[in-house]
């Protein structure tokens, strides 16, 4: 299959918009400036009586009365002459209270085919000193003015003619930074691994390998005047893959910088991964919990790591789902773990930005046949795992002692201190300081002075209790085979054998099949068939997907299935 992989690199200081107050030296009465300051503004083009301008195609929309307009941006008042310049240059001043580096500036004008067709562009530092001063000359309406700046608190822009005559100036939106795309030539190659645990036991991270030609040597590490200074940890990829002969282009997801390095002169080697593996390195301070709802308690863990309403997804059959137990100090990414585990959830973060929770669903519609059309000669492969007889899980219960206990003692220098404990502890009380921050994992101490400080508190006691879930009518010749459950801390007696008889249910009679083909609609978590050894017909949900994204859209795909039911004698 002819397909064509790209990799977008969003350069842009995202940081930049919300700090910037924006003014000009002319507008329309009906535009508000600040409108340049949101996000996902559509352009509604307009009929005018600029000259030629209003098209006769459908696509132009007649002008509403000036109170009705909304999302207008930037208008000018005064319009081009007939060369297209303006008698009187337009000027923006763009402010900042803090200092911002840039790939530039990207600067979005009327999709109609209206835009600035000359323009001047200068950066000034925080004591108005002067920084860079350039000159540019757009040929589209979507602009991009490279040129790396750093340190900036002060952006002036000239706009001096369009690239029609009669015409106001139009300009929709402004992206500090720019967006850089490596495709053809320039991608040599991209590895994308996709992953998910039918049970999750395991949050699993979804990684991209790739590498890249920079002919101009903007990615090298060496080069001082490159785009390689402005990378950071977490830099955000779009990833896409178009299938050439569809013309179609899928979304591959979002990921993140992770490392990068110089394999030759002009040859970069990156990995990434997705926002799971970004979350595997940030800490949430864990808390106790009883009857917590499960949509508040991702709420609390997600924003606990900057990641909001838009940016995750529950499933409603999930969100009021009760919880009581324990979560100690932790990764965002472990905490994550316990709360789904604890309610049956699969995590998927593939093919877009959202972190996505839902169940299981077996009995969801079938997106393929796994069949020898489009399975390479040679490469199924089944392998039958490990047939557990039984589930013991552990249930907590939290309570706290009943007798009081110095927690901590030290010398704690003036200042704010973190006290972590090694156990989880209830109604602390604290001599030579004050707890400004705390929860049963750890207390944030202020100290007006070096002190001497002891913090008491009841500690919390574990009481275990472990439920034993088995296969109904046990072969007596089949071997015993019990899998522990025992580090499910959101587990308590309410929901342990229904944990336990889930995952036996994800064991019983369950093969791993493995098989090389090219994707198709096929996507993490999806519901297949597959055509196994003599007739017989398997179903079962994508688990993992290897993908060559360079290399034809070739994956290594992984489902967990079982004999189809109505097949099975």
């Amino acid at each position: 299959m002819k397909t064509k992989a790209s990799i977008t690199f969003g350069l842009v200081d995202v940081t930049a918009k919300e700090d910037s107050t924006i003014t000009v030296n002319d507008k329309q009465n009906f535009v508000d400036i600040m409108d340049l300051k949101k996000d996902n503004i559509e352009e509604i083009k307009y009929g005018t009586c600029e000259k030629n301008q209003f098209a006769l195609n459908g696509t132009f929309q007649l002008m509403p009365d000036y109170e009705q307009l909304e999302n207008m941006c930037w208008w000018s008042n005064k319009m081009s002459n007939e060369k297209g310049e303006f008698d009187t240059p337009l000027v923006m001043e763009i402010n900042f209270t803090e200092a911002h580096s840039s790939l530039g500036i990207t600067l979005i004008f009327s999709s109609a085919n209206d835009y600035c067709s000359k323009l001047n562009l200068k950066y000034y530092d925080i004591n108005n000193n002067l920084l860079s001063d350039s000159d540019y000359y757009p040929t589209n309406y979507y602009t991009i003015c490279n040129n790396i700046c750093e340190n900036y608190h002060k952006i002036v822009i000239t706009f001096y003619s369009t690239n029609n005559p009669y015409r106001y100036l139009k300009l929709y939106k402004i992206l500090y930074g720019a967006e850089k795309v490596f495709e053809g030539d320039s991608l040599m190659s991209a590895k994308l691994l996709e992953e998910t645990s039918l049970i999750s036991d395991e949050l699993t991270i979804n990684t991209l390998d790739f590498t890249l030609f920079s002919e101009n040597d903007e990615f090298n590490i060496v080069n001082p005047q490159g785009f390689y200074r402005l990378l950071q940890q977490r830099q955000r990829l779009n990833v896409k893959e178009t299938l050439l002969k569809e013309n179609k282009e899928k979304d591959m997801g979002v990921y993140y910088l992770n490392s990068w390095k110089n394999k030759e002169d002009k040859i970069m080697e990156m990995s990434a991964t997705d926002i799971i593996g970004v979350l595997d390195k940030t800490s949430f301070n864990g808390g106790m919990y009883k009857k917590i709802k499960f949509k508040d308690l991702i709420k609390e863990i997600l924003e606990s790591a900057r990641l909001y309403n838009d940016e995750y997804s529950i499933e409603d059959s999930l969100k009021n789902i009760e919880l009581t137990g324990y979560i100690p100090i932790c990764s965002h990414r472990e905490a994550l773990q316990q709360a789904v585990f604890a309610v049956g959830a699969i995590v998927n973060s593939t093919r877009g930005s959202v972190i996505k929770m839902y169940p299981l669903n077996t009995e969801a519609e079938i997106v393929n046949t796994m069949d020898k059309t489009n399975v390479w000669q040679n490469t199924k492969k089944f392998t039958q795992m490990d047939i557990v007889t039984g589930v013991e899980v552990t249930a907590h219960e939290y309570v706290a002692d009943t007798e009081e206990t110095k927690l901590y003692e030290a010398n704690l220098k003036a200042g704010n201190s973190k006290v972590v404990f090694n156990e989880p502890v209830a109604s602390m009380t604290c001599e030579g300081g004050t707890v400004i921050e705390s929860n049963c994992n750890y207390a944030i101490i202020y100290c007006s002075k070096d002190s001497n400080v002891v913090i008491s508190g009841y500690k919390y006691k574990d009481n275990m209790q472990t439920y034993l879930v088995e296969i109904k009518n046990l072969d007596p010749t089949l071997k015993q085979n019990t899998l522990k459950v025992e580090s499910g801390y959101l587990i308590d007696r309410n929901n342990a054998e229904e944990v336990g008889a889930r995952i036996l249910a994800y064991y019983e009679k369950t093969y791993k099949t493995e098989y090389t083909n090219v994707l198709k609609n096929e996507e993490l978590s999806n519901c297949v068939d597959v055509e196994g050894y003599a007739g017989q017909k398997l179903k079962g949900v994508i688990t993992k997907q290897d993908i060559d994204l360079t290399g034809g859209f070739i994956s290594d795909t992984e489902i967990i299935a079982k004999i189809k039911e109505d097949e099975d004698g």
